[in-house]
């Protein structure tokens, strides 16, 4: 079944599902509904998570199904699926519809896409996982309807926020959901049971740090590691939350997945300094590099979401140096 986000976290509180399916734009609204569901699932008994990042020579042997019962060391499993910017090929087209028509009860499957053209998201492996499941499809967030999304956030955070505020952040963030979220942690750390007015947030806001998410983005991208490991403390000593930095790192070697498959930053928004690094950085990065950083992402996610004995924050760093 199709729902759209409000329905999708109102109902998810109740049941749960076998299947997930999630479209948008920004790896930030996948995760968030994403992490509904892992919230869920490990209320449900699921102890495990895998993480699949979906290429053009991936093996889709992981959906292969048995429906026989656990043993008595076995647990219910998460398996995460990412496609980026691209579908799942005929294999994994075959693969996904296969495993709809008879689905394993001891797996729960996450499926999310970043990017994918509309065309895609109507494909018959689309049409199976809608049907078996539950698919969301979030729409861009424009900068005229960033207000009401800041809005839903807020609530989301337990902050009060009155609308000329609201309307404020939104212009000064112009439409960049990352600096958004950073800016209302911020706020909900700053000033916890109070109304935010104008004049609080243009007081937060100019006493911003010297370091943002842009200038940890462009330090990572430029290559320069004491730079981006210097920016990361000095978010993490302001109370920034570990998924928004890991959000900022995974999203710029998500970029530069795309340029190198697609030989070019064109498809990719942002100012020409900013796409001239991403070029600069592709043309030294292969693809190996890349594949085994989507994989760290994941382990460090899985580690964020509490199903990891990992250090999440070290392995952040981990990942900013040797990347």
């Amino acid at each position: 079944m199709k729902l759209n986000r409000d329905t999708f976290f109102r109902e998810s509180e109740n049941q749960i599902q076998g299947i997930y399916t999630f479209f948008a734009e920004e790896s930030i609204q996948i995760t968030e509904l994403s992490d509904q569901v892992i919230k869920l699932a490990k209320k449900n008994g699921f102890e495990e998570k895998q993480t699949f990042i979906i290429s053009k020579d991936t093996d889709w042997s992981f959906l292969e199904t048995t429906n026989e019962n656990l043993d008595l060391f076995g647990s219910k499993k998460i398996i995460e699926i990412k496609l980026i910017g691209i579908g799942p090929g005929n294999k994994g087209s075959k693969a996904i519809k296969e495993y709809c028509a008879n689905p394993d009860e001891n797996k729960l499957l996450i499926f999310s896409a970043e990017r994918l053209e509309k065309k895609a998201q109507s494909s018959a492996w689309a049409k199976s996982l809608e049907e078996t499941g539950t698919t969301v499809i979030e729409s861009p967030i424009h900068i005229s309807s960033m207000p009401k999304w800041i809005s839903k956030r807020a609530i989301g955070l337990n902050i009060k926020i009155d609308q000329n505020a609201i309307n404020l952040l939104s212009e000064k963030t112009e439409g960049n959901l990352l600096a958004t979220t950073q800016e209302l942690i911020k706020l909900s750390l700053l000033f916890p049971s109070q109304v935010i007015d104008f004049k609080m947030m243009e007081k937060s806001i100019s006493n911003a740090s010297s370091y943002g998410i842009f200038d940890l983005s462009n330090a990572f991208v430029s290559g320069d590691k004491k730079r981006t490991v210097k920016i990361i403390e000095l978010l993490k000593s302001e109370g920034t939350q570990p998924p928004l930095i890991l959000w900022a790192l995974s999203k710029e070697i998500y970029n530069l997945y795309k340029v190198i498959e697609e030989g070019s930053p064109n498809n990719i928004w942002g100012p020409r300094h900013y796409l001239d690094l991403l070029s600069e950085k592709a043309k030294k990065t292969s693809r190996s590099k890349i594949k085994k950083s989507l994989k760290d992402i994941a382990e460090i996610d899985t580690a964020i979401k509490g199903l990891s004995k990992k250090n999440a924050w070290q392995s952040i760093r981990e990942l900013a140096l040797n990347f």
